[in-house]
This record gives structure tokens, sequence and C-alpha cells, in this order.
């Protein structure tokens, strides 16, 4: 991890705040995950507690062409992965409601994960390949009534900033559910928090 010492007071203030901000939502996110059928309510203090943690962090976003979204549609949103800003851009900026694709693991994190749970995320084990495809297969039910799905077709966060190959999961998804692809580009987020860096750089 990439860090300097002069960092250590900032890091140290974010560190604190986001683990705050983290405890103090996961809590009643869970609770209307188990109280009310729907994620709206999750998805909503999902965006609070993005909206939160960028004014914590120093980050701002904006979005272009969100007038070519329509938020009744549902689509599989195929964003770049440029870093982990970038997830608080896109929770915050896009019109539409969307059920993120994420790795297992994450759902293992306390509280962070209890929320990301709460807000009907699926989560693929990406060891298993058969098992990930089923998976995915069933985020086909997640899909309509306006919900979205957005799945980094990289896979995961680029090292320098330039594409990965794209895995056919997304697509085959699309296809299958017979539902138009919502192709988003991630521009910035990279220069505020490179792969391996612990502390985001304002922007």
């Amino acid at each position: 991890m990439k860090f300097q010492l002069r960092q250590l007071p900032r890091l140290i203030v974010v560190a604190i705040g986001v683990g705050i901000v983290t405890f103090f939502f996961a809590p009643p996110m869970l609770m209307a995950k188990l109280l009310a059928p729907s994620d709206i309510p999750g998805y909503r203090m999902a965006h609070a507690w993005a909206w939160t943690i960028a004014k914590i962090v120093g980050v701002t976003a904006s979005i272009q062409g969100s007038h070519k979204m329509d938020p009744e549609v549902s689509y599989v949103i195929t964003p770049n992965h440029q870093g982990n800003v970038d997830i608080l851009g896109l929770v915050l900026t896009l019109p539409v409601k969307f059920r993120w694709v994420i790795k297992k693991e994450l759902l293992r994190i306390p509280f962070f994960g209890w929320g990301l749970g709460s807000t009907g995320a699926i989560s693929l084990d990406r060891g298993k390949g058969r098992e990930s495809v089923k998976q995915l297969q069933e985020g086909l039910s997640k899909l309509g009534n306006g919900w979205s799905l957005l799945i980094y077709p990289e896979g995961t966060r680029s090292p320098d900033q330039d594409l990965l190959p794209f895995k056919k999961g997304p697509f085959r998804l699309a296809l299958d559910r017979k539902v138009p692809i919502l192709p988003v580009t991630v521009n910035g987020a990279f220069k505020l928090l490179p792969r391996k860096t612990l502390l985001p750089r304002r922007g």
C-alpha cells in the first residue's frame, strides 16, 4: 500500500469518520431489510451513506448524459472500474435504481457488508465458476420494475486505469433477459484513489 507519513493525520480522520458513518448507517439499513420487503429503504440509506462519505474524504462527482437514461427502464449497467472512489460516484449520480453484483467477500465485512447486503446486492463466488453463473442467473429475477443491475465487466479494478478484458457474464445476462445495456464511463477515480493506495485525494 502506498502511504506517506505526512498523510497520517488525514488518514486517521478519514478512517475514523468512515468507520463512524458506516457503523451509524448499517444497523438501520439491516433493520429495514428485515422489516420491509422492498430494497428501496436500504437503497436510499446507501445513497445517504455515500453522500456523507464523499463529504468526509473530500470527493465530488458529476454526470453527463443522464438525460439519455430512463428511470423506468431496467438496464444492465456496465461501468469501467478505476478504483473504490468510483463506487461513490455511481451511487451519487446515476438517476436509475440499481443493485450491485459484487464479490462474496464484501458481505463478510462487519457493518459495511451488512449495509451492502440490505440494498439487494448479488454476491458472486469468483472462485467457483459454475456457481457464479448460477448466482448471476438468479440476478435476472431482480431486474424489472425500474431496477437495474450494475456489473463491472472487467471483474476487478484496473491497475493502471486502462480497460481490462471484459467478462462475458454481463452481456449474456442482458441478452437472456432482453434488457438494454447501459455503458458508463468513469473518469477521474483512478487519480483520486489508485489501486493499492489507502488515502483518497480530494477532488
